[in-house]
């Protein structure tokens, strides 16, 4: 279970340096590992070396954007993904894809919205006559709320689970966090989120990572799967929802479309869920919670 929190670690510590050359022993310093074995000790957790993983992460955001923005120039995603020329992205992409990024970008046209690492998947064919708006204008102010607000930042204990979205995958990161946090007090006064780091339209789903998360006090110590890390605050859109078990996917998909509509740019860091209610604790069996998503700032 240590090298499993210590390896969650080194996924994080990579996520966040994408644009930059990594070398071993940074990522075995931040996840506290020494050098000698740490490399088989990560594909033995993640199926992936670390090459490997930090390719497919870099790959993944660089198709995020070619989808969130239709006119960015190839060569500028991929330099800024880290990649050493266009030529390497091109071949590297077509590896993942089995296409061009040009031609990726344009299949993906008016691809249905999904959770996102980045929350890029944003690509959405709208009709633009007054009469349709009118209508998506109507329905969303019928199921959600939404604003621009700066979030807090969030220090968390957390259990993280890879798998497809869903409510199996989910349940499974929530079930062993709450074994820990019970009889540590922790239900009646932190603040429970669900963060999503990959988006499921580009990355598999088998390979899409949840976290389980509850606000703690700093210095809190955890053992077991749980570990520790902090949710970035700022500037998010904020889109509450009151919902049943089912309505998770359109959700998301309807926070997007307000996204969209308002013209707001996501930042490099994960999505999260806030939970102000569950189902089980509501009279109607409904979830009330809060999509938020991370927005950058505008200089």
């Amino acid at each position: 279970m240590d090298y499993r929190k210590r390896v969650c670690q080194a996924m994080n510590f990579i996520s966040q340096n994408l644009n930059r050359d990594l070398s071993l022993e940074e990522v075995a310093q931040a996840a506290s590992f020494s050098m000698f074995h740490f490399h088989r000790i990560f594909k033995v957790v993640v199926g992936e070396n670390i090459a490997e993983f930090t390719r497919r992460l870099r790959i993944e955001m660089a198709a995020n954007r070619l989808l969130a923005n239709q006119i960015e120039d190839i060569t500028t995603i991929a330099m800024e993904c880290g990649f050493s020329s266009s030529q390497n992205f091109a071949k590297a992409f077509r590896k993942c894809f089995n296409t061009t990024p040009s031609k990726y970008r344009k299949s993906k046209i008016g691809n249905k919205i999904g959770k996102g690492e980045n929350a890029f998947s944003l690509q959405v064919m709208y009709d633009s006559t007054t009469e349709f708006m009118n209508l998506i204008n109507y329905e969303r102010k019928n199921t959600m709320n939404a604003e621009i607000r700066e979030m807090p930042e969030y220090h968390v204990a957390y259990v993280r689970k890879t798998g497809p979205y869903g409510k199996e995958t989910c349940e499974q990161a929530f079930d062993e966090l709450m074994q820990w946090a019970g009889p540590m007090g922790y239900l009646a006064s932190g603040v429970m989120l669900g963060v999503y780091w990959d988006n499921p339209d580009v990355t598999p789903p088998e390979k899409c990572r949840v976290d389980a998360c509850i606000s703690v006090p700093y210095g809190t110590a955890t053992k077991g799967p749980v570990d520790i890390q902090t949710i970035k605050g700022g500037l998010y859109a904020v889109c509450h929802f009151e919902i049943q078990d089912d309505g998770f996917q359109q959700a998301w998909e309807d926070a997007f479309e307000w996204l969209v509509n308002g013209g707001y740019e996501c930042d490099e860091i994960p999505c999260y869920e806030l939970y102000h209610k569950s189902a089980a604790d509501h009279p109607e069996g409904k979830w009330i919670f809060d999509i938020c998503i991370p927005l950058k700032s505008k200089s």
